[in-house]
């Protein structure tokens, strides 16, 4: 009976520590994204002013080889004002997963 509880308290607590690694895993790779991200937007504010049009690519650093960059620019209804997006996304266990930031950018 001794052996069964502890067995049982055993494959709990390795179940926690997968859970709470996958949790830091996923809690880096957030953090990472939303940082490359907003490297990439203040790249963009204070850059030429884009045309309304979509790129993407892959960082170089070998670091972050598994994150892509998205942009978008989206026109808005005001004519010195355009929308802008910036999508880096990551593959993970559970499929692609993704942060964006959106700004409004003033054109030059």
């Amino acid at each position: 009976m001794a052996l069964a509880v502890i067995a049982l308290i055993l494959v709990a607590y390795l179940h926690s520590q997968n859970v709470g690694i996958a949790l830091l895993n996923e809690s880096a790779n957030m953090t990472t994204a939303t940082l490359l991200a907003s490297n990439r937007m203040v790249a963009l504010e204070t850059g030429e002013t884009p045309s309304l049009d979509e790129r993407e690519g892959v960082f170089e650093e070998d670091l972050y080889a598994a994150f892509r960059w998205k942009e978008r620019f989206l026109a808005t209804p005001f004519q010195d004002l355009l929308e802008a997006r910036v999508e880096v996304s990551w593959d993970d266990n559970r499929g692609r997963r993704s942060v964006e930031l959106v700004s409004l950018l003033v054109r030059k």
